[in-house]
């Protein structure tokens, strides 16, 4: 049951699926499937987010873009670079979910889930621990 669990455990639950989704968009990246790519790496960048924001604040988050409280809460341990991508790339969550006129090009899909996994394997791990 879900509200038994520490929130240690649930930061690293939450922390676990983002590692899942990662690799699953890595996955669809190698076999060309750009929509599922994006949407599963800008899925897991949230659920990484998400496991920093239960460590430092623990709540649940009934939207999609936590970018702006991550941005706040961690401004002395994340550049404002690193914070305002986080920032675009979430705001891009629903453009590869929907048929629509836009989807970012491979080469800026391929750079927006190198930074993601940069993220999720160097920044996130330290705000965790600490």
């Amino acid at each position: 049951m879900e509200s038994d669990k520490t929130e240690d455990e649930k930061v690293q639950e939450y922390y676990n699926l983002s590692l899942v989704y990662l690799k699953s968009a890595e996955v669809s990246l190698e076999r060309g499937l750009y929509e599922p790519a994006l949407f599963n790496a800008i899925h897991a960048l949230e659920l990484a987010l998400k496991s920093a924001l239960l460590k430092r604040q623990p709540s649940s988050w009934k939207t999609h873009n936590v970018g702006g409280i991550f941005s706040k809460l961690f401004k002395s341990e994340v550049n404002d670079e690193d914070c305002r991508r986080i920032n675009v790339i979430l705001s891009k969550y629903n453009l590869p979910r929907y048929p629509s006129n836009y989807l970012p090009d491979a080469t800026e899909i391929k750079r927006d889930i190198a930074f993601i996994k940069r993220i999720i394997y160097d920044i996130i791990p330290e705000l965790i621990r600490s």
